[in-house]
C-alpha cells in the first residue's frame, strides 16, 4: 500500500516526514539549498545513520489508460489526456492497475502520438477489461543501499503536480 506524505516547505526548518520502507522506519528530511536552489532528501536510520542525501527529482502524474489492444505482439495504448513524450520517442514506463494483469508491468514503450502509445508484448493477455495508469516514476532511492548494505526493494516517489511523496510498499 502506498503512504502519502503531502510536502509543506517552511521558511523556518526543513519538511519532515518517516517513510517505512522494507518494513523499518526512516527519518527523511527535505532542506532546501542555494546550491542549485532545489530541495533535497536527506534519509536516515532511526538511529542516524545516513543512508542517503541527494537531490529531489519530481515524476510526472499518472496518466489514465483510455483503451488497450494487442494484435501481433503489439499493445496499443491510448490515454484519456496528452501523456506529455515526443512523439516516435520511446521511454521506459510503468503499466499498472489494468485487468488482465498481463498489461502490467514495465515496458519499453513509444510514443505514437499525443494520446497513444505503443509497445512490444509477446504474449497476448486476452482483452482488456480495466484500463489502469501509464506512469514513469522516479524512485528517489532506486538502487541506494540501506544502512546494512541491502539495496531497498520500497520507493520513494516526489509527484510535481500534487507536491506529494509517495512510498511504496
Amino acid at each position: 500500500m502506498t503512504t502519502l506524505f503531502p510536502f509543506a516547505p517552511s521558511l523556518v526548518a526543513p519538511f519532515q516526514f518517516s517513510p517505512t520502507l522494507d518494513g523499518a522506519i526512516y527519518n527523511a528530511t527535505v532542506p532546501s539549498l542555494l546550491f542549485g536552489n532545489r530541495f533535497y532528501l536527506n534519509l536516515m536510520a532511526s538511529d542516524g545513520t545516513l543512508v542517503w542525501f541527494g537531490a529531489i527529482s519530481g515524476s510526472k502524474p499518472q496518466v489514465q489508460l483510455q483503451s488497450l489492444s494487442w494484435a501481433n505482439g503489439i499493445v496499443s495504448a491510448v490515454t484519456t489526456t496528452p501523456h506529455g513524450y515526443k512523439i516516435a520517442s520511446s521511454a521506459m514506463l510503468t503499466v499498472a492497475g489494468c485487468t488482465p494483469s498481463g498489461y502490467n508491468g514495465q515496458v519499453q514503450a513509444m510514443s505514437t502520438g499525443p494520446l497513444s502509445l505503443s509497445w512490444i508484448l509477446a504474449a497476448n493477455p486476452g482483452p482488456a477489461t480495466v484500463f489502469g495508469t501509464v506512469d514513469q516514476p522516479i524512485n528517489l532511492i532506486g538502487g541506494v543501499p540501506d544502512e546494512n548494505g541491502n539495496f531497498f526493494t520500497s520507493s520513494i516517489v516526489f509527484r510535481i503536480g500534487t507536491q506529494t511523496f509517495e512510498v511504496s510498499p
